[in-house]
């Protein structure tokens, strides 16, 4: 049942499958879903229920400003909500892919020192625990066993795993197994090469903490603010306007409401937008901004909720 509902909602968004290097991919929206229909139900889903609710806001609670605001931030949530999530857990499994390859290419240049080939190698390093790389390097020691190419095995893996770091760290390696290159010097090589990045991006992260406290100190800032003029300004003009109805200022309150909704509106924009930037300045990726989106936003929403 929920994989024809999937479907159907792909039918209405125009998703469908193309032949080609590109098959399953036609769409933006598909190659956000992935391929795994486990999580096409989920993504889809999750769309289509909270397009369901904002639908229903929009047509039964227009007349409640806060209700109206909060069904429509709510549904956006579940409409984008697990797919972020999704693809920030798959950007988190990544990056300990990448800090755990230098450790594989190392165990295999002790191998091949010590006197075994590469796939004898690779086969030993396959009994050892890598994390979240472990099931890829079972594979390649599968592989081996059944005859396939060792460049085969590196692009295949590369590409299944999607990331430029290992991509270009395989093609070196590649590159040098096939020129008949001394591969041990060209792992270890390579190994001290990806360390470096990875070193690097921690030395990063720690000298934008600041920046990232900064961006934090700002949202509070702004929530602070948006506070100060819901509390105070705006029922200071709808007094004002109460108090002046006779010279035409009575659409004072209309103003004020409309400003109440602009202002909710605001705070969940500035949530959105500044956990995504300090994603990208502390990790160098907006993905990595998810989990700050979601701690702003949650702070954005328990302000809307319970003081606005």
């Amino acid at each position: 049942m929920l994989i024809e509902l999937v479907q159907k909602l792909k039918d209405v968004l125009g998703i469908r499958q193309t032949k080609g290097k590109n098959r399953g991919y036609s769409t933006r929206f598909e190659k956000w879903a992935g391929k795994s229909s486990q999580r096409q139900i989920l993504v889809y889903g999750s769309l289509f229920a909270g397009a369901a609710l904002v639908t229903i806001s929009f047509f039964f609670f227009q007349g409640s400003r806060q209700a109206f605001a909060i069904l429509n931030l709510l549904g956006a949530s579940i409409a984008i909500g697990p797919s972020m999530i999704i693809r920030y857990n798959e950007y988190r499994t990544l990056k300990r892919i990448e800090s755990t390859f230098p450790q594989f290419l190392n165990d295999i240049v002790e191998s091949t020192n010590a006197g075994q080939t590469l796939p004898q190698a690779i086969k030993s390093a396959s009994r050892n625990e890598y994390g979240p790389l472990s099931p890829y390097v079972k594979k390649i020691a599968a592989q081996i066993d059944w005859g396939i190419p060792f460049d085969k095995i590196l692009e295949n893996m590369a590409s299944s795993l999607n990331s430029k770091l290992l991509r270009r760290t395989v093609s070196t390696i590649i590159e040098t197994h096939r020129s008949g290159g001394n591969i041990s010097d060209v792992l270890r090589a390579v190994s001290e090469s990806v360390t470096e990045i990875d070193r690097i991006r921690e030395e990063r992260k720690a000298h934008v903490y600041s920046q990232m406290i900064t961006g934090y100190t700002i949202f509070f800032v702004f929530l602070g603010v948006i506070v100060g003029m819901q509390k105070f300004l705006i029922p200071t003009l709808l007094i004002t306007g109460e108090g002046a109805a006779g010279i035409g200022l009575s659409g004072t309150a209309g103003l004020v409401t409309r400003y109440q909704f602009l202002f909710q509106a605001l705070i969940v924009i500035q949530a959105i937008f500044s956990g995504f930037a300090i994603g990208k300045m502390s990790e160098g990726s907006m993905v990595a901004g998810v989990k700050h989106v979601i701690v702003l936003f949650s702070v954005g929403m328990m302000a809307i909720v319970l003081i606005l």
